[in-house]
């Protein structure tokens, strides 16, 4: 099972991995790169998903994606994590992967960068995003296909495209 992600320039994925890292290490919880989910899960082969992707991007550029707001939920995958504010570009990418994948998986776009992934109280979770100061955009610089496993340190990018 694949998911495919985008990420980040050097300097915001730097800047995220910080705060995955800390909270990871103040909470004993995993750690993993900081990306956004724009297409998820898809059981198919590697190359035929690269193939893919390769062709829906090629002509894609590098851009801004911005913060909306920090939030929490009862859910392991958005524990706490940035809600993104949908725009032009991660629409285009996510409907062209749509086109090809949604027969095999149906996947609804809510972009968000998870920070930390473990269940809380909801009392820990809201004095963690009360805690965080965390800028208004990030510059996308990638689109990767990520190897799912359940346990989160397995996760693994197997192949990254360059945006423009």
């Amino acid at each position: 099972m694949y998911a495919i992600w985008l990420t980040f320039s050097k300097t915001d994925s730097e800047y995220l991995k910080n705060i995955i890292n800390t909270l990871s290490k103040k909470y004993e919880a995993p750690r993993f790169e900081p990306h956004i989910t724009v297409y998820g899960l898809v059981d198919l082969e590697i190359n035929f998903i690269e193939k893919i992707v390769k062709n829906i991007i090629q002509n894609s550029n590098s851009f801004l994606i911005e913060k909306s707001q920090i939030l929490q939920s009862e859910g392991l995958w958005k524990t706490v994590y940035i809600e993104l504010k949908v725009n032009n570009e991660i629409e285009i990418i996510y409907n062209n992967l749509k086109k090809h994948f949604e027969k095999i998986a149906k996947y609804q776009l809510n972009p968000h960068i998870s920070l930390i992934y473990k269940i809380l109280p909801k009392e820990e979770k809201l004095k963690i995003i009360n805690g965080l100061n965390i800028k208004n955009n990030f510059m996308v610089k990638d689109l990767v296909v990520q190897e799912f496993f359940p346990d989160v340190e397995k996760w693994k990018i197997v192949r990254k495209i360059n945006l423009i």
